[in-house]
């Protein structure tokens, strides 16, 4: 009994931190309402199976193509700048009521 409650508590505890997506979709519902945030959350939903069909069915060996990699850190760059930057100058939008 003590392991089920062991893997139980661990469970919750893997499960309980927010993750980027919970934050986006936090911010989401705050700004446009529950649809939007809703609508958001099941977009994250397919895009996460859609990852794991494409792991299921093989894509890890094209990943590591060096052209791929390129691609792929590219990109990943290019979203974190563009999104650190637009929130840095969306920060004088931002009122306290």
């Amino acid at each position: 009994m003590n392991s089920i409650v062991a893997y139980i508590f661990l469970g919750v505890s893997l499960a309980a931190p927010i993750g980027p997506v919970n934050a986006a979709q936090l911010d989401t519902g705050i700004k446009n309402g529950f649809f939007h945030a809703w609508i958001f959350g099941i977009g994250a939903l397919t895009a996460d199976v859609l990852y794991m069909i494409m792991v299921y069915f093989g894509i890890g060996q094209i990943i590591e193509f060096p052209l791929v990699k390129i691609i792929l850190w590219s990109f990943g760059c290019f979203v974190l700048t563009y999104t650190g930057i637009a929130g840095l100058l969306s920060l004088h939008k931002i009122e306290l009521a």
